[in-house]
């Protein structure tokens, strides 16, 4: 295929065997010689791997390390711009647009000073510059805002904004009964999930999606109190919510938020940003709506199907399905038009719908297209995301959004020719504002002819 760098391993993990690793390919073990080491050596010395394996990786290497040579080292970027007004503006706005509002009944959110002059801010995560992980994707940034200096700050002088750190649930319940609004903020750490840092006890995967069960109670006890319970989530995957989203007025998933998170979250909470986000994944009700997982396992066979195709293909309902998310207005989806009702194998297929601004705040939607598989032969999903657009628009406006289809994007892997086909038949097209068959509303058809 022309491929001419090198392969290099994952870290830590990503060596099993020195025979297999070498004979497969691996050029370079990282980020230690536990498996390409001494190891390897005996291996070259008994005949398990060849030399001339050997010197190839160590050409490629070489070859490599040269090309680097050629390029140089970049310049040097002045620390001065680290965190300059450009990156914090950047750092807000990615917060922002991808913060999802899950939940939002009887008008919780957003907080308006005509109906919200004290605020609850409740959890021990509120205070905390919540980063993530800890592992090689960590953050050090000069500084970080939390959720409560945010809420604070743009609270100003009027609203009253009071915390709590919600160690004891009892407490938090007798100051959110007093507040108009409480601001829970749940959920998980570098100490929960990332990557496994076994020296230290932290990290890796978790043991299940739920919430720690203090958290759990202290959702409860608020709730109890406060009918405007606002609860924001941080991590970095889906939460199972079922024994508490009933019993709150709105949900918001911040995952990370980053250095200017705290800010981010103010601006949603308040309404100076419209929610845009839309959930990456599938939040599943039980985790017996998901594949059986053992983290100790030292291999382990999965199906073909997993997040919506999976729930799709077996008929099952999620909490919040794969690009879900709410906002402060509303959209209409109308005027679905496909460029041809058939196309051939080698060609496109263009399509358009309209989206209308129907309330009284300007937003941005994000418009999803997913492909079904209802006249084919062959195990395939129910539908795909094959093509999504974000589209700004002011309340009462209209635009059209674009999408385009290659025929090779609906080809399938054939085992037995080695081979990629696509399948000469009708497929569907599915327009909408999420995967939810409800939010999918415009719908159409169009056939690839193969010769």
């Amino acid at each position: 295929m022309g491929f001419d760098g090198l392969v290099m391993s994952d870290f830590f993990y990503g060596t099993r065997d020195t025979v297999k690793a070498a004979m497969g390919g691996l050029d370079i073990e990282m980020p230690t010689g536990r498996f390409f080491g001494k190891r390897l050596l005996r291996a070259v010395r008994r005949g398990e791997v060849p030399q001339k394996l050997v010197d190839e990786a160590v050409t490629r290497i070489l070859r490599q390390k040269a090309r680097f040579a050629e390029i140089g080292d970049p310049a040097g970027y002045p620390r001065k711009k680290v965190a300059c007004r450009e990156h914090r503006d950047l750092a807000r706005e990615a917060a922002c647009k991808s913060m999802v509002l899950l939940k939002n009944e009887s008008g919780a959110l957003p907080l308006r000073a005509e109906k919200v002059m004290s605020i609850a801010v409740i959890g021990e995560l509120a205070k905390a510059a919540n980063l993530g992980d800890h592992g090689s994707s960590r953050v050090r940034p000069p500084y970080a805002v939390t959720p409560f200096q945010g809420i604070r700050e743009r609270a100003g002088k009027s609203m009253t904004v009071k915390y709590c750190s919600g160690r004891d649930a009892a407490k938090a319940a007798r100051i959110a009964a007093h507040a108009d609004a409480a601001i829970l903020v749940v959920g998980l750490t570098y100490k929960d999930e990332g990557e496994a840092m076994p020296f230290l006890k932290l990290g890796g995967d978790r043991e299940d999606l739920a919430l720690p069960a203090e958290q759990v109670e202290l959702i409860e006890a608020v709730s109890s109190v406060n009918k405007r319970c606002v609860v924001v989530v941080e991590g970095g995957s889906a939460v199972i919510m079922e024994s508490w989203k009933d019993k709150v007025q709105a949900i918001l998933m911040a995952w990370y938020p980053g250095m200017e998170g705290g800010h981010a979250l103010a601006a949603i909470l308040f309404g100076d940003q419209n929610p845009c986000g839309k959930l990456p994944l599938t939040f599943p009700r039980s985790s017996r709506q998901l594949p059986p997982f053992d983290k100790k396992a030292r291999s382990m066979e999965y199906g073909y199907y997993h997040g919506y195709r999976l729930l799709d293909k077996e008929g099952q309902e999620p909490a919040f399905p794969f690009g879900f998310g709410l906002h402060y207005t509303t959209y209409a989806y109308s005027n679905l038009r496909l460029s041809a009702k058939e196309i051939a194998e080698d060609d496109v297929l263009r399509v358009s719908a309209d989206i209308s601004n129907t309330g009284y705040m300007a937003g941005c939607e994000i418009a999803q297209l997913y492909v079904g598989y209802v006249g084919s032969s062959l195990d395939r999903p129910v539908k795909e995301l094959k093509g999504f657009a974000r589209v700004h628009l002011d309340a009462g406006e209209k635009k059209t959004v674009a999408f385009e289809i290659l025929a090779s994007d609906l080809a399938y892997y054939d085992a037995s020719s080695n081979s990629w086909q696509i399948e000469d038949m009708e497929y569907q097209v599915y327009v909408g504002s999420s995967s939810r068959w409800e939010d999918l509303v415009l719908r159409d058809a169009f056939r690839v002819r193969c010769s």
